[in-house]
């Protein structure tokens, strides 16, 4: 009893001190955020350590890498005219975002310059706000990702509906032109049911198509020379501590030659927040390839905690159903962004 209330105190003492440091961690975090962040110039920075594990490979390493250094310089003038560079300090060339927009009206934008096309919900999403260490499998295969164009968006004046659409080069964004004189066309719709702090509801669909006479690189939807039709449907929900998130893309490649094709694949995110600030998450993965690439079927379990409002901890174990445990990963994430 007596050891017991020696300690007692000494808890309360800890747990009041934690939480006072937190609070001053946030102070300051709020501080510098004000500082570097206004209306015509903001600064922004995200920074990623990642621990890559697997006890059986094919290819790769164990260990660790600086998977993310970036930063971003962004602002808008009188409401209408605004600006967005994003660069990376791991790659090259360096470039991720270079645009330009004009906001005639206030549920209007039109954009111009390097930066993610409007198809796939899951690249949508930063990349510090992803839900795992690295995005799902169909996302990576056919993802339009970036490009260089214009794109039109617009909301309904309730902002129930948007609409967006856009012409792009086609080719690598890399290489700042157009290859071969052909145009990627994308249309996207998206419904928001409910959005406040508690409940978001939202349902979307995306079409791209393209023709290309020059083949590009990086994923099944840009080495190709011919033509393709790519749709998304995706949906994403969160109500109190649940969360549901959805995504499938089928396309269609009719190239010039070899036989036609339709890979496809999907994904299934279901999340629970544990406490404000932790998440426990689990995801079904598949991809088919059509005899173009490999086909996977993979299980995602996830764990995030946010400690303070600039840094996340990511773990994430992915678990394939066609293999033995041995090639099993698991990844660790720490990040830091402001």
């Amino acid at each position: 009893m007596a050891v017991i209330c020696l300690l007692a105190p000494l808890v309360c003492i800890s747990t009041s001190t934690l939480a006072q440091h937190k609070t001053n961690l946030e102070d300051q975090a709020k501080n510098l955020q004000n500082n570097l962040k206004n209306d015509y110039f903001s600064f922004g920075l995200l920074l990623q350590g990642k621990a890559d594990f697997q006890p059986k490979r094919d290819y790769g390493h164990n260990g660790f890498k600086a998977s993310k250094a970036r930063f971003k310089i962004s602002g808008e003038f009188d409401h209408k005219f605004g600006y967005k560079l994003q660069a990376t300090m791991l790659k090259s060339p360096s470039v991720l975002d270079a645009n330009v927009y004009f906001k005639p009206y206030s549920n209007v934008q039109l954009k111009a310059g390097v930066f993610k096309s409007p198809f796939s919900h899951e690249y949508a999403t930063g990349a510090g706000s992803i839900l795992f260490a690295s995005r799902s499998t169909v996302v990576n295969q056919l993802g339009t990702k970036r490009q260089v164009g214009v794109q039109l968006d617009t909301y309904t004046s309730k902002k129930t509906f948007r609409f967006t659409g856009g012409i792009f080069n086609g080719s690598n964004f890399h290489s700042n032109k157009n290859s071969d004189d052909k145009f990627l066309y994308i249309g996207r719709v998206e419904s928001y049911l409910a959005n406040d702090h508690h409940n978001k509801v939202k349902l979307g669909t995306s079409i791209a198509h393209e023709a290309k006479d020059v083949a590009g690189h990086g994923n099944l939807s840009s080495d190709y020379v011919g033509k393709q039709t790519s749709v998304t449907a995706y949906t994403s929900i969160k109500k109190n501590k649940l969360l549901l998130d959805g995504e499938f893309i089928q396309g269609w490649r009719n190239p010039v030659v070899g036989p036609d094709s339709n890979p496809y694949g999907y994904y299934v995110t279901a999340g629970y927040y544990v406490t404000s600030s932790s998440q426990l998450l689990v995801r079904w993965d598949a991809f088919e390839g059509d005899d173009l690439t490999q086909d996977t079927e993979q299980v995602f379990v996830g764990f995030n905690h946010k400690p303070n409002s600039f840094t996340k901890l990511k773990l994430t174990y992915v678990l394939p159903t066609d293999h033995s445990i041995e090639y099993s990963n698991f990844f660790a994430v720490l990040q830091l962004e402001i």
